[in-house]
């Protein structure tokens, strides 16, 4: 197995706290179809408010090079948990793969990049669903991610 160095990781995890925008951007949505109003949703532990996608931001560079595999898989599952309940609001059935692997929860230091990676394109198909369903534009960057599919290829 090829070593996975610390630019990679930093790329990974830059790119899902995007997907983390993309959640928070249908969470907001959905509360407005539904209830009118918008929900507080939590960001990095601090309650906030309506059009909070927006505020959240991507750490620095060197903040996220500390970012490890285990901080990549454990981000990921969160946001794997935030899908499957948006997905049962909206009756969407979603990759049970994600599913099977948010309910086994087993954040390992055994996971490979490389299940990362299918798992994150996964998560990548069922926010791309959601989206299409609520009609909403996503907030990732298209070139970052562009990028990070390319080395993830070269990877694997």
């Amino acid at each position: 197995m090829a070593n996975i160095n610390t630019e990679m990781l930093t790329q990974f995890y830059g790119m899902l706290l995007y997907k983390k925008k993309d959640i928070v951007t249908i969470q907001e949505c959905q509360a407005e179809r539904k209830l009118g109003i918008l929900p507080l949703v939590t960001i990095g532990g601090i309650l906030e408010g309506p059009g909070n996608a927006n505020k959240l931001e991507v750490p620095s560079d060197s903040e996220l090079m500390r970012k490890t595999l285990a901080d990549l898989y454990e981000l990921l599952l969160e946001l794997v948990g935030d899908l499957i309940l948006i997905q049962e609001n909206l009756n969407i059935n979603g990759n049970p793969v994600l599913e099977v692997e948010y309910r086994s929860n087993e954040a390992s230091a055994n996971i490979s990049f490389g299940e990362i990676f299918n798992l994150l394109m996964y998560l990548e198909d069922n926010i791309i669903a959601i989206q299409e369903e609520l009609g909403i534009i996503g907030y990732s960057n298209q070139k970052r991610a562009e990028e990070a599919d390319k080395i993830s290829r070269e990877y694997l």
